[in-house]
């Protein structure tokens, strides 16, 4: 479930998490068209403000805990994918086959 590195398809999301991040990011920036991976979120009109609204949201989205910090760490779709992907990753160790499904196919 690893996130691919090559961005052969230029500012595209390469993976879901990818997808539902940057979804995610456009809501909260009220932007009409989707954010490019790469840009930072701070570069493209986020406030600090705005960011703790990313993380409340990507945190519930995938039931993990994330600090404002890693944000401003991590502050692009892709880069914040990868962290999340992590914690899921680490997370989802110690769960059965069906609540990995159950949680990764709530609706987004």
């Amino acid at each position: 479930m690893s996130i691919p590195e090559d961005r052969s398809q230029g500012s595209l999301p390469a993976h879901d998490i990818e997808e539902v991040i940057g979804g995610i990011f456009q809501d909260v920036l009220a932007a009409d068209d989707p954010v490019d991976v790469r840009h930072s979120f701070f570069r493209i009109g986020g406030t600090s403000i705005m960011a703790a609204k990313v993380i409340a949201r990507v945190a519930a989205r995938y039931q993990i805990r994330l600090s404002l910090r890693t944000f401003f760490e991590n502050p692009t779709v892709g880069d914040l994918a990868k962290v999340v992907e992590s914690e899921v990753v680490g997370d989802v160790s110690g769960l059965s086959d069906a609540e990995v499904v159950a949680m990764t196919t709530r609706e987004k």
